[in-house]
């Protein structure tokens, strides 16, 4: 198996772990998990930013039983390896609220949970949306 973290990694090994961040990501989670966090109607409050985003057209959306809202996207130019996922993130972005996560899950699929947390300006409750963007030639 491969050691090195990226091309011309020579150390193998970072500078330190990640718990500095766990306890936001661990309150995002736990605000996930709770029952109505996932907030109504992605037609109406996320598919128009995305539609407006530069660089993309949305094929096609739908919102699944589990709460995940697919929406099919395809870049208005051919896009390859990492410059996929950053312009993934740039069209994320245009629905992205204080709290923010994505993941690559499929070579196509980039799944992303964004929401409030209590006390994020400008003060709504806690809520959120699960996106999956799967992204077509």
């Amino acid at each position: 198996m491969e050691q090195r973290r990226w091309d011309t990694d020579e150390r193998f090994s970072g500078i330190s772990d990640g718990s500095s961040i766990l306890p936001a990501l661990h309150a995002l989670t736990e605000a996930a998990s709770r029952p109505g966090w996932v907030a109504e109607d992605p037609h109406a409050h996320l598919l128009p930013h995305l539609r407006r985003a530069p660089g993309w057209q949305v094929l096609g959306e739908r919102l699944q039983e589990d709460g995940v809202y697919e929406v099919t996207v395809r870049p208005d130019e051919p896009l390859e390896g990492i410059k996929v996922y950053r312009a993934v993130i740039r069209l994320l972005a245009a629905i992205a609220e204080p709290s923010f996560f994505v993941r690559q899950s499929a070579p196509d699929t980039f799944d992303c949970v964004t929401g409030v947390m209590p006390g994020d300006p400008p003060g709504y409750a806690t809520h959120g949306h699960l996106v999956r963007l799967v992204v077509t030639e």
